[in-house]
């Protein structure tokens, strides 16, 4: 389980955290393989909103460390691990808190920066192309099922089973909404709807908004295809 099955390649950690760089990072049977200081690491991450986790073991040491958290904070588990590691390996201990701090600071400038931009390049004068009603019914996707939209309040609300999530649909631009979930630990996303010739919705993607949405919501994977027609309900 722990024999690497797809090589993956090996990129430059930002500045603070240059010593980390690795000489290999492969993917196992189910386990993330990477070296540090000339050990092989063997680990995997993990979590659901609300809380991160990190299971990491050092075969050769006989040593193995479970960070358990309830936060989503990444940087917090991984300054603890190589806090450890540093401590068992006897290497003098670099300021990791402080090192991923410098990252995650520097990430979230970057997002507000993105969605700035993104915000500032908006139409403010378009409009939907249907009225709200139309764009109403129960849709469908192969993976998260049965996605139902429906009018509420005089807006759009959207709402996903599987996972739970139901979120408010702001009109952004044309025929794109911007979802502000009411569960905040969920990242906004974007709904696009596509129409066909006779101005029926054909389907809809969504997109996240902000570059630092968990990559583990898949947005850019779904698919909702009109189980009725949005005009018929």
């Amino acid at each position: 389980m722990w024999t690497a099955q797809t090589t993956l390649p090996v990129g430059d950690p930002p500045p603070p955290l240059a010593g980390l760089r690795p000489n290999f990072v492969d993917y196992a049977l189910g386990w993330g393989l990477r070296d540090f200081h000339g050990r092989k690491l063997v680990g995997h991450t993990g979590g659901v909103p609300g809380f991160v986790s990190r299971v990491l073991l050092v075969p050769e040491e006989n040593l193995g460390v479970v960070v358990l958290t309830n936060a989503e904070e990444g940087g917090a588990f991984s300054s603890i691990v190589y806090h450890l590691l540093d401590y068992y390996f006897h290497l003098p201990p670099p300021d990791w808190v402080s090192a991923f701090k410098a990252v995650k600071d520097k990430e979230e400038a970057d997002a507000v920066e993105t969605v700035k931009k993104a915000a500032g390049a908006r139409d403010l004068n378009s409009k939907p192309s249907l009225p709200l009603e139309k764009y109403v019914g129960v849709y469908n996707d192969a993976w998260y099922g049965p996605i139902t939209i429906r009018m509420e309040k005089g807006g759009l609300t959207i709402l996903i089973t599987h996972p739970t999530m139901v979120g408010d649909l702001q009109h952004w631009q044309y025929d794109t909404f911007k979802t502000h979930w009411r569960t905040r630990t969920i990242e906004d996303a974007f709904v696009t709807f596509s129409l066909s010739p006779d101005g029926s919705i054909d389907s809809a993607r969504m997109a996240a908004v902000s570059p630092l949405a968990d990559f583990s919501f898949d947005y850019q994977d779904l698919l909702l295809k009109p189980v009725v027609p949005a005009e018929k309900k």
